[in-house]
């Protein structure tokens, strides 16, 4: 039996996203990327407004984390904090039980096939 010690998570190297340097950074490349391919088309063309559509969802994905509260790593990307508390149980708890629902509907489908 091997037996695992159970350590207390450390999220002093987290900060919010919205204050975080390296998310604006990771924010700012990718929609330069974006700007780049953009500019690549016409004005009109198809996939000049799939990219527009493109670059719209990106800043407003990124305005959603930053508003969210969400913590951020030292890579820019947010991260899930589960550790019991309850200011960060909208984290995991929604996206938990909307999985177990999904899981034991297909094992309940998959149980009347049988």
């Amino acid at each position: 039996f091997a037996f695992v010690s159970i350590t207390k998570v450390d999220a002093s190297e987290l900060t919010l996203c919205k204050d975080s340097p390296a998310f604006a950074k990771r924010q700012k490349t990718s929609l330069k990327k974006l700007q780049n391919r953009l500019s690549k088309y016409d004005a009109d063309s198809l996939p000049s407004l799939a990219l527009q559509k493109q670059i719209d969802q990106t800043k407003e994905r990124f305005a959603r984390y930053g508003a969210g509260n969400l913590m951020c790593g030292t890579d820019g990307l947010p991260h899930l904090i589960t550790d019991g508390e309850w200011s960060h149980a909208g984290e995991f708890v929604l996206p938990g039980l909307g999985f177990l629902y999904t899981a034991g509907w297909i094992g309940w489908a998959g149980r009347s096939y049988l």
